[in-house]
């Protein structure tokens, strides 16, 4: 009786502790965004999070430990966004954006593999391991490697968004990201699929002008 008395208050702590987590994965997501990665400490994010710093320390011993934390979470939230079942168009186009309107995860990627640490490990493999479905799906050329092309489309996206956000006007970023997702669709139609099996990827790149005309 004792024991089972005791639960509901080690089942409140976990609760607690997990809120805590999602805090200050939330306030540290913030400083990277609004700071870069260079302002992210446990100090400055566990004031964001209106908790104390012996609390943040709890959680995450050092400031590397953190931005890996962060880098991790965005890259389970974007990949659970890729694994969506969406039409091939759309998806992608999906991915670049997922990336462009959160520059935080290319913030922090990037300055990760420049301090010479890792990206997250389970959301790279979940990302290759999507990217594998499609590579060995019936519409897919064959012989193409599918880790590889993670790295090109991984490594477009992260490139693109730290150019857009540090060279163009917020307002032209639109209109040059859609560019750069019709160049990546055109890069998969013909070093990925087939296609004469892939039509509406095919559709896609067609003018629009031209998509009216033939529509009912």
């Amino acid at each position: 009786m004792a024991e089972s008395a005791h639960t509901p208050p080690r089942r409140r702590r976990r609760s607690d502790f997990d809120r805590s987590r999602e805090r200050l994965l939330a306030a540290a997501r913030r400083v990277v965004a609004e700071r870069g990665p260079d302002a992210l400490t446990i100090s400055e994010v566990a004031h964001r999070a209106g908790l104390n710093r012996t609390t943040a320390y709890q959680h995450f011993r050092t400031r590397d430990a953190l931005a890996a934390a962060v880098l991790e979470a965005m890259g389970e939230e974007l990949q659970g966004r890729l694994e969506q079942q969406r039409p091939a168009p759309e998806l992608i186009d999906g991915m670049i954006q997922a990336f462009t309107l959160q520059p935080e995860i290319a913030r922090l990627a990037v300055h990760s593999i420049l301090a010479g640490d890792p990206l997250p490990r389970r959301a790279w493999d979940r990302a290759v391991a999507h990217v594998g479905r499609a590579v060995r799906g019936a519409h897919a050329q064959a012989g193409v490697d599918a880790e590889m092309l993670t790295h090109v489309l991984v490594g477009a996206c992260l490139f693109w968004t730290l150019r857009a956000h540090a060279e163009l006007d917020a307002s032209d970023v639109p209109g040059a990201t859609a560019r750069l997702g019709r160049e990546l669709k055109r890069l998969l139609l013909y070093g990925l699929f087939r296609p004469e099996r892939m039509p509406e990827l095919v559709d896609s790149l067609r003018p629009a002008r031209a998509r009216k005309k033939e529509s009912p």
